[in-house]
């Protein structure tokens, strides 16, 4: 699905996230940018919930001298 959208920039917000991106066309710069944000929010907010779940129990670590299976 494309949406079309008409936004208004700061000029300066979009030139550092060219030279951050290396993206010059706007049409690129803005997906990718969008996709990253969303990455990084939904990572910042798995990290928020660490600890909350109450029933969470370490699974056992493997020893070295293990043999593997």
């Amino acid at each position: 699905m494309i949406m079309e959208l008409h936004i208004q920039l700061e000029e300066r917000d979009i030139e550092r996230a060219r030279v951050l991106t290396g993206i010059q066309d706007p049409q690129e710069l803005l997906p990718y940018v969008l996709k990253r944000f969303s990455q990084l929010e939904a990572g910042a907010q798995l990290a928020k919930m660490r600890g909350i779940d109450p029933t969470f129990e370490v699974p056992p670590r493997r020893r070295p001298d293990d043999p593997v299976d």
